[in-house]
C-alpha cells in the first residue's frame, strides 16, 4: 500500500499491522466458507480451494477497507471526530465492498470459464454479498477498536505531559520567589555585620554567602533534593545567621544517618530557620531555639522553635510558609505539609518524599 511506512502505522494505525493481517486473512478464509457457504473440511481437496477463493476475497476487501480506513483518519484526525469518521469508513466500505463483490465474481467466473474446471469455488452472489460485509465490519471493529485505545493512550499522555509541563512551571516560579526573597533577607545581615562588626567577619559572611548561592544556583532545576545535601546547606546558612545573633540562636540538629537518603524540596528547612529568625526576639534573655528533627511516625522532618513573637515584622514579603506548602503540593498533589502552633512552640512538619 501507498501509506506503509512507520509514520503511518503510528499516526493512522497504532501499530505494524503485517503480521496480523496475515493471520487475519488466512483465519477469516477459514472460517468463512463454514459458516456462510455450507462447506465441509472433507474432502479437504475440494475444501481448500474454497479457503483459497475466501481467501483473495478477504486480502482484496482487508486492503480496501484499510485503505478508505486511512484515508479517514487523515481527514479526520482530531479525537472528537471519531463518530462521524467511524460512520463514513463504514458507509464507504460497504458500497466499495459491494462492488468489489461484484469484480471479483465477474473474474472468477471467467476464470471458471477459461480452466473449463467444476472444482473451482464460486457461491452465489448473494452469499458472497453477506460473507463481505461480516469480512469488512470484523476488520474494521477490530481496528477501530485498536485505534480507539491507542489514540485515548496519546490523549492521556499528553493530557498528563501538559498538567507536569503546567506544574513544572509553577514550581519554577515559586523557585524563582525564593531567590530574590534569600538576597533581600541576606543583604539586610550584612549591612548589620557592616555596621556592628569588623570587616574581617563581614568577609567570612561573604564567603559563607557564596557557599549558599552556589548551592542555590545547583539545586534550581532540581524539583527535589537529598536530605543530606540540604542539611549541608543548611549548616552554612545557619554560620551565616551565628555571625549575626552569636550565642543568641541555637540550631539542634538530630537526624539519624538513615533518613538522609531521603528527597524534600530545595531551600525548604533554610526558609523554615529564616522564618523563624524573622518572627521572633533573639536577644540574650530570651534566645531563639531550633530543633531539627525526624518524626518516625509521620515519615517527615520537623522544624520546632520557641515561639516568642515580634510584635511588629516589617518588610515582609510572605514567601516562606506558602511557599513551602504550594510547592509540596504541587508536587505531591496533597497538602502534606502540618503546621501546628501553641503557645510556646512552633512547629513545621515537612514530608519526607523516596
Amino acid at each position: 500500500m501507498i501509506y506503509k511506512n512507520h509514520k503511518t502505522y503510528d499516526e493512522f494505525i497504532g501499530f505494524n499491522d503485517f503480521w496480523f493481517k496475515i493471520i487475519g486473512i488466512f483465519v477469516l478464509g477459514f472460517f468463512i466458507p463454514l459458516a456462510f457457504f455450507n462447506a465441509r473440511i472433507n474432502p479437504f481437496d475440494q475444501f481448500y480451494l474454497e479457503w483459497l477463493e475466501c481467501g483473495i476475497y478477504t486480502f482484496c476487501y482487508w486492503q480496501v477497507s484499510e485503505t478508505i480506513m486511512i484515508w479517514y483518519r487523515k481527514k479526520y484526525p482530531e479525537f472528537n471526530m471519531i463518530k462521524k469518521r467511524i460512520i463514513l469508513s463504514i458507509l464507504s466500505c460497504f458500497i466499495a465492498v459491494i462492488l468489489l463483490s461484484f469484480i471479483l465474481g465477474f473474474c472468477l467466473t471467467h476464470v471458471h470459464d477459461l480452466l473449463n474446471s467444476n472444482r473451482l469455488y464460486h457461491p452465489p452472489i448473494i452469499q458472497v454479498f453477506f460473507a463481505s460485509l461480516f469480512a469488512t465490519l470484523f476488520i474494521l471493529t477490530i481496528y477501530e477498536t485498536l485505534w480507539y485505545h491507542h489514540q485515548l493512550k496519546k490523549v492521556i499522555q499528553e493530557q498528563e505531559l501538559a498538567k507536569v509541563t503546567h506544574i513544572q512551571s509553577q514550581l519554577d516560579g515559586l523557585r524563582n520567589q525564593v531567590n530574590p526573597h534569600f538576597l533581600f533577607n541576606s543583604l539586610n545581615t550584612l549591612n548589620h555585620i557592616i555596621d556592628h562588626e569588623s570587616k574581617y567577619n563581614a568577609k567570612g559572611f561573604i564567603n559563607e554567602l557564596s557557599k549558599v548561592y552556589r548551592y542555590i544556583l545547583d539545586s534550581r532545576t532540581e524539583s527535589t533534593i537529598s536530605l543530606k545535601e540540604e542539611l549541608a546547606f543548611v549548616d552554612a546558612y545557619v554560620k551565616i545567621q551565628k555571625k549575626r545573633f552569636m550565642d543568641n540562636l541555637f540550631i539542634d540538629v538530630q537526624i539519624d544517618k538513615k533518613y538522609l537518603g531521603f528527597k524534600i524540596i530545595p531551600l525548604s528547612i533554610q526558609l523554615l530557620i529564616e522564618n523563624a529568625v524573622k518572627h521572633n526576639i533573639i536577644s540574650s534573655k530570651r534566645p531563639l531555639h531550633i530543633k531539627i528533627e525526624i518524626d518516625q511516625e509521620s515519615q517527615s522532618i520537623r522544624v520546632v522553635n520557641n515561639l516568642q513573637k515580634k510584635s511588629n515584622v516589617l518588610h515582609s514579603t510572605k514567601v516562606g510558609l506558602d511557599n513551602i506548602k504550594e510547592r509540596y503540593r504541587l508536587l505531591t498533589n496533597a497538602n502534606l505539609t502540618k503546621i501546628i502552633e501553641s503557645e510556646t512552640q512552633f512547629i513545621v512538619s515537612l514530608p519526607l518524599l523516596n
